[in-house]
């Protein structure tokens, strides 16, 4: 049996990126710059990325077998994610989106249908490829499979790590079995109802007791509370040419970074190093750093890790 790095169980969506000089008005036409077809979805594209990193990774869930479908296999195999854990379903729509990039202002605006594919059954996971992970990373997707495959590798001693970034109904559930929990200061301000940031994850950490917080606030970088106390973390100043995908680049590196053996300051600059040179980048997961350009990026600003 394969042991893996790193699990992920959650959404992967089939995307059509397409750049425009600005946002289109209702009822409309418009031509586009550019159009790309990707893979997406936060916990897909978060393993695209440890494996960039030379991370072994494997998606485990449920596709459909459209033609969405078919193409996110075939993008997990381009990039090295293992998917002999997937379960096809032959007549189910896959989940689907159109992003369009305005390369006017930089932002983004996705359009999303979540298709018709029934997430995998707690029953349905495979125990032994869990409980052997390094590590397993979820986003809050397929939420009955991702609870019981998170308190077995709790059991098992394997490091959980959720990207928190929406409040998704009942998510609750799932936080007392995390150890790296990564919210967005959104999903922190919101879940908590506090009225900042540092207080917001002291109000996780008192809740849910995960092993460390970093609570990520884009281009302000972000807030990093364990038993070392709290304290924050910078972010490069970068020219953006795309930041879709950034904050999932950001949690795979971030797991790639404390698999490799990184302190938690360490390994938030080794994510923070490769969420900028993606964001530098057309694309989300093509456009994604390997080790050595990550370390390099650093070198470059007189950081070592």
């Amino acid at each position: 049996m394969p042991e893996f790095d790193v699990v992920g169980i959650g959404s992967t969506v089939y995307d059509t990126l397409m750049v425009v000089d600005h946002f289109p008005q209702e009822d409309t036409k418009q031509r586009g710059i550019e159009t790309r077809i990707q893979g997406g979805g936060p916990c897909a594209t978060a393993l695209v990325a440890a494996a960039r990193l030379g991370l072994s990774a494997a998606y485990m869930g449920t596709i459909g077998g459209d033609g969405f479908g078919r193409y996110m296999l075939e993008d997990f195999a381009r990039f090295g994610v293992d998917t002999s854990h997937v379960r096809v379903e032959e007549d189910a729509v896959s989940f689907h989106s159109t992003v369009l990039l305005n390369q006017q202002s930089g932002s983004r605006t996705c359009i999303w249908n979540p298709g018709t594919v029934q997430p995998p059954r707690p029953e349905e996971l495979d125990v032994e490829t869990l409980t052997h992970a390094r590590a397993l990373h979820l986003d809050g997707h397929m939420l009955d499979a991702a609870v019981h495959a998170a308190k077995l590798c709790r059991a098992a001693g394997v490091p959980v790590c959720h990207d928190a970034g929406g409040v998704y109904p009942n998510i609750e559930r799932l936080l007392p079995h995390v150890s790296w929990l990564i919210p967005s200061e959104e999903f922190a301000l919101k879940i908590t109802g506090e009225a900042d940031a540092p207080s917001a994850a002291r109000a996780l950490m008192a809740a849910y007791h995960p092993e460390l917080i970093v609570v990520t606030q884009g281009s302000r970088g972000g807030i990093i509370l364990d038993a070392q106390g709290l304290r924050g973390y910078g972010c490069y100043r970068v020219e953006v040419a795309d930041s879709n995908g950034c904050g999932d680049t950001f949690h795979g590196a971030f797991v790639a970074g404390m698999l490799k053996g990184m302190d938690v300051d360490s390994a938030c600059r080794y994510a923070s190093a490769a969420a900028a040179i993606k964001c530098m980048r057309l694309g989300a997961r093509r456009a994604m750093p390997d080790d050595a350009e990550c370390r390099a990026f650093l070198a470059a600003r007189g950081e070592t890790l």
